[in-house]
């Protein structure tokens, strides 16, 4: 957490799917909205409670990541450490559960650590905002979720994201549809990623129309299908 960076920091158990997801999301999207020099100040990272180090984005994920625009390719698993959640600016885990473990780790990062789900309903409540020019406007938009933890919002769904390891493709898609939502609406309040294209990574979880036939990175629904794929001004 350096005067003139930003960081944020995304944890889950292996860091392979979750929270791998989750950082090469975060990472494309602070390409595409942040203006420049701001966007060489912001590092996205993410670890794992328990983390294989060095193993690479689960398959399944990869294949979500890159059919929203991110790339998993370089991506390695990282076990988390308290000097990783003491240097962020905002930590953004998988459950509840995993909220709890950073906190027993350095109880001092309440106010910065937030489910992903919480999170995004917290910054739904929140007015929409043009991208930061600043760190230190990307850290008064941080406490500002902290100063609204408390504002009520959608809670009917929880704020756990189903961790997919060892499970089928049905659990893939229910991930994305879990996690992307939440982390677009984060982005908008974060970042000022446009409302038309929060709804567009909206409509693309819901479909969840990931095709996972042969595990490889790349693929996004049938043959010629662009449907899981948003189409923003940033896209190409």
């Amino acid at each position: 957490m350096g005067a003139e960076s930003f960081t944020v920091l995304v944890v889950c158990q292996g860091n392979v799917n979750r929270s791998a997801l989750g950082a090469v999301l975060l990472e494309r999207w602070v390409d595409w909205y942040l203006p420049s020099p701001l966007r060489a100040q912001v590092e996205v990272t993410s670890a794992g409670l328990g983390a294989p180090v060095g193993a690479p984005m689960g398959p399944r994920a990869r294949v979500i990541a890159e059919a929203l625009g991110a790339d998993g390719s370089g991506h390695r698993a990282s076990q988390i450490t308290e000097g990783m959640i003491r240097a962020a600016d905002l930590v953004l885990v998988s459950s509840t559960r995993q909220r709890g473990s950073v906190l027993d780790l350095v109880p001092g990062s309440v106010r910065s650590t937030f489910t992903m789900r919480e999170a995004g309903r917290i910054a739904a409540t929140l007015p929409t905002m043009p991208a930061p020019s600043s760190v230190e406007e990307l850290r008064l938009r941080v406490a500002s979720l902290a100063e609204n933890r408390a504002t009520p919002g959608d809670r009917s769904g929880g704020d756990d994201i189903v961790d997919p390891e060892g499970k089928d493709d049905e659990a893939y898609r229910e991930m994305a549809r879990q996690q992307v939502p939440p982390l677009a609406r984060l982005a908008q309040v974060l970042f000022g990623m446009p409302r038309g294209e929060v709804a567009a990574y909206d409509a693309a979880a819901e479909a969840a129309e990931f095709s996972f036939n042969s595990e490889t990175a790349g693929s996004a629904g049938p043959a010629g299908s662009t449907q899981a794929r948003p189409r923003g001004r940033r896209q190409v």
